[in-house]
């Protein structure tokens, strides 16, 4: 089986590029598969490294040249002819269904249905903010009427499935987890951990809220947010605000997030909208209970109620009761943290990645992604 994926770039150390590296290298090495991986040459090395088993191709086209990107696109399909092609993000969206050629079609939907108007909904300062809105529902009904052009459509959870009102080529497969962890936390450091971007919708101003309100009685305890962002200086300014410079710490991403997560004891997850929440689950592979928002989609699929603890979502008290609870009670910790690891196993790509084998050859067989 020849299967290629399409994504823009993979110089981001973003969830979605993570996840794609994932898959395409467990294809490769495990999968009996021929991969091919396009994306647009830059000139960074992909942040996370890829098996020397995919076939990795770059292209030189702007982003904003749609008519090249297709000719390039329907070429490299010609000489190519693979079983599957799946877009993955980025420029071939919206080109790959008008492509010719045999393969089947297969779209990845890396977010939740509304995650476009909740990030607009999200930013406090906003001018004209219902206007944008408008803009994103109208982006969105676009990617849905695309969608329907593909073989399949395949989300994340099955949540965000009936949130597209269940089409019938639509189904969901989790995210596979990106690394295993032989050491795991001792629970016992007390550090927090938060990972995403500096976004509206990683939430992480609520979480400094949340930690502000609790923190001058747990001057024992710190706060480090790896990630980055155009909410950087809300953040500052949060964080300020509430005195907390001392134990609330922005840093830089990091490739080899596995460390810092096992040198830490409570993972929070405080995402106003999240297509699924792949920290959570390379946290829970590593040891650490987790406290996070019940946002639309995501946690409440992966989580379990021994492993974490569900808030409601954007309830900065109940967040900050939740820390303060697994703050007060290691033993707590520890077990949340243990019953994490074992759930994390339904995760690895050896249980996950076979599903998406059954799929391809569904399509292949059946002409659709039912088996």
């Amino acid at each position: 089986m020849k299967v290629l994926y399409c994504i823009d770039s993979l110089c981001s150390p973003g969830g979605t590029e993570r996840v794609t590296t994932t898959k395409v290298n467990w294809l490769a090495e495990y999968g009996n598969v021929e991969v091919f991986l396009l994306s647009l040459y830059e000139e960074s090395p992909a942040y996370f490294q890829l098996s020397d088993k995919v076939n990795h191709i770059c292209i030189h086209c702007d982003t904003t040249s749609k008519r090249k990107y297709k000719e390039e696109l329907q070429y490299i399909l010609s000489q190519i002819i693979p079983d599957i092609t799946v877009c993955v993000s980025g420029l071939s969206t919206h080109l790959l269904p008008k492509t010719k050629d045999s393969s089947k079609k297969v779209l990845e939907f890396h977010y939740t249905k509304n995650y476009l108007v909740n990030f607009v909904k999200g930013i406090e300062t906003l001018r004209f903010k219902n206007l944008h809105l408008i803009k994103m529902a109208l982006l969105q009904w676009q990617l849905k009427r695309t969608s329907t052009k593909y073989d399949c459509f395949v989300g994340l959870t099955q949540r965000d499935v009936a949130l597209w009102g269940n089409p019938k080529n639509m189904t969901y497969i989790y995210n596979p987890l990106s690394f295993r962890a032989e050491k795991k936390s001792s629970c016992s450091n007390h550090k927090i951990i938060a990972v995403g971007s500096f976004t509206p919708a990683k939430g992480m101003d609520l979480l400094i809220r949340a930690f502000g309100t609790i923190a001058k009685c747990h001057p024992d305890w710190t706060l480090n947010i790896y990630g980055s962002g155009q909410d950087e200086a809300l953040l500052i300014r949060l964080i300020n605000e509430y005195s907390i410079d001392s134990q609330v710490f922005l840093c830089k991403p990091c490739s080899d997030i596995k460390e810092k997560l096992i040198e830490s004891s409570i993972y929070a997850f405080p995402s106003r909208s999240d297509g699924f929440g792949l920290v959570i689950t390379e946290a829970m592979e590593c040891g650490l209970p987790t406290v996070a928002m019940d946002c639309e989609c995501g946690p409440r699929e992966i989580m379990t109620p021994n492993c974490g603890i569900l808030v409601p979502p954007k309830s900065i008290d109940g967040f900050a009761n939740a820390l303060e609870r697994l703050m007060d009670d290691e033993p707590l910790r520890i077990d949340m943290g243990k019953n994490a690891q074992l759930r994390a196993t339904f995760f690895y790509p050896d249980n996950i990645m076979p599903q998406w084998l059954k799929l391809f050859d569904s399509l292949l067989t059946n002409g659709n992604g039912e088996s």
